[in-house]
């Protein structure tokens, strides 16, 4: 097959202007001319979303350079995005085009699509052309371009201004550069763009949740790429995948794609009221499935989704939260797992804050709000120094994960905002924030987020943590709940 020549030179231009026009101000993403061998066809039927293109990092290296790289860019940082959802570690070397020098290793453990890899380097560094290639595990595609693909989340080179990264998020948030599969990730940054919305200052936010809702929802149906990237047209695919569809009631009540919820929510209900995957019971649902369920129920004023949103949180509690210890699951043999693990207590609490608060009106949830009171107490106790939570929050010699740590948090400040939690409470979802902007990457992406659990509780006890722009969202929810 014939070498050829992916050119993103409109979107690098850009950069470069943006970059001139706009001085030290604000970070700048430039875009690499990426010359792809193009010897690695799409894998099976999959395909990278949006219409956007990718090309394969493999045994024969892509090819980056940039002509237009200004002479006075203070280029720290070289980025990719995964193009795919990854099942595999791979291992990526960089190395300098014109004198075959290394530059550094890029490890990739069971990326999530969109998530973004970096490396450091320099200006001198990359102006002769960069290499990258395959060193371990199955070829990795990127992206490269495409008509409405951020610079952000193509191949490019950071160059930092002087915004702060506080700033920089915010400008991340109204951008697709914070896009994530449809389901509990996306819906992460929905809620977040929406929480946000809701405040005067960040009332421009409720047009980028639409941008994003848009990208999955056109014409009254709903398609989109499943978790293994699999094409998936007007279908829940699980529990995880409803969430979205929350944003979605709040900005197209109207929407026909909404009435997939009750019907899946039916087909999947236990004894109990609880939706499950099978037989098995996770914290997942109370936020996935119950604060969807919530929404609708207040948008038709209807009273049986009302109570099917509550018991979605009432029937996890007593299976997950047993002898003052938190559990992600329960399984039909009555075996628990994830014991504290963040991002499981994270659902559970935002399931609980969120749901209490769309059915606020109602009589009959004292002894919820007693539930989330018990939670709050349970994870205060686990908050470490530092303001944030470890991974398994009761082992404190892990690594803090950013993601479920500001779940944890956002839950905790909504509850203090309601009234429901006291003082402590939103003292601790402070402290947590404060933690969180340090982990600020210069243009905004939240670092330090435990990978998906796709590799296991290894791969989550371990050091390794990622860019995750779900963890975004999370972070989003919180500002909202504490912004005065």
């Amino acid at each position: 097959m014939n070498r050829r020549e992916i050119l993103c030179s409109s979107l690098a231009l850009a950069g470069t202007r943006w970059l001139r026009a706009a001085g030290p101000t604000v970070c700048a993403h430039l875009v690499a001319k990426v010359d792809d061998p193009g010897a690695i066809p799409m894998p099976g039927a999959r395909r990278a979303s949006f219409g956007w293109q990718s090309a394969a990092i493999g045994a024969e290296p892509l090819r980056l350079t940039w002509p237009d790289l200004p002479a006075d860019a203070q280029v720290t940082r070289l980025r990719i995005a995964a193009a795919l959802d990854e099942r595999d570690v791979k291992r990526i070397d960089a190395f300098a085009l014109k004198t075959g020098a290394p530059l550094g290793t890029i490890e990739v453990r069971f990326a999530s699509q969109f998530q973004l890899y970096e490396l450091p380097i320099t200006r001198n560094q990359a102006a002769d052309g960069v290499g990258l290639k395959l060193a371990e595990g199955a070829p990795m595609r990127v992206f490269t371009h495409g008509d409405t693909l951020p610079p952000a989340l193509a191949v490019h080179l950071l160059v930092p201004g002087q915004a702060s990264p506080e700033a920089e998020f915010l400008r991340r948030l109204d951008s697709l550069a914070c896009v994530q599969q449809f389901g509990w990730m996306e819906g992460c940054v929905v809620d977040g763009l929406l929480d946000l919305a809701a405040i005067p200052r960040y009332a421009h936010l409720r047009a980028a949740a639409q941008r994003h809702l848009d990208l999955f929802v056109n014409g009254g149906q709903l398609t989109y790429d499943g978790p293994r990237c699999e094409i998936i047209s007007n279908r829940i695919y699980g529990i995880e995948g409803p969430l979205p569809l929350a944003a979605l009631a709040q900005l197209a009540p109207s929407s026909p794609v909404l009435d997939l919820l009750p019907a899946f929510c039916a087909a999947r209900q236990d004894a109990d009221g609880a939706v499950l995957d099978g037989r098995s019971a996770s914290s997942e649902g109370a936020y996935t499935v119950g604060y969807p369920l919530a929404v609708l129920a207040r948008v038709r004023g209807d009273d049986a989704l009302a109570k099917a949103a509550l018991a979605q949180l009432g029937t996890r509690q007593a299976r997950l939260f047993v002898d003052g210890q938190f559990y992600r699951t329960h399984n039909a043999d009555g075996g628990r797992g994830d014991r504290n693990w963040a991002r499981g207590m994270a659902w559970q609490m935002l399931g609980y804050a969120r749901v209490l608060r769309e059915l606020r009106d109602r009589t009959d949830l004292a002894p919820l709000i007693g539930d989330l009171r018990a939670l709050a107490t349970h994870v205060r106790r686990l908050q470490r120094p530092d303001g944030l939570w470890s991974v398994f929050a009761d082992d404190q010699t892990l690594t803090p994960d950013t993601g479920g740590s500001a779940g944890i948090a956002a839950a905790l400040a909504i509850g203090a905002r309601q009234g429901w939690l006291g003082a402590e409470d939103r003292a601790a979802a402070q402290r947590c924030q404060h933690a969180l902007l340090t982990r600020l990457t210069p243009d905004g992406f939240l670092s330090g987020v435990s990978q998906s659990n796709k590799g296991g509780g290894a791969l989550q006890r371990s050091d390794y943590r990622v860019i995750y722009q779900m963890g975004m969202g999370l972070l989003a929810q919180l500002m909202a709940a504490l912004a005065e």
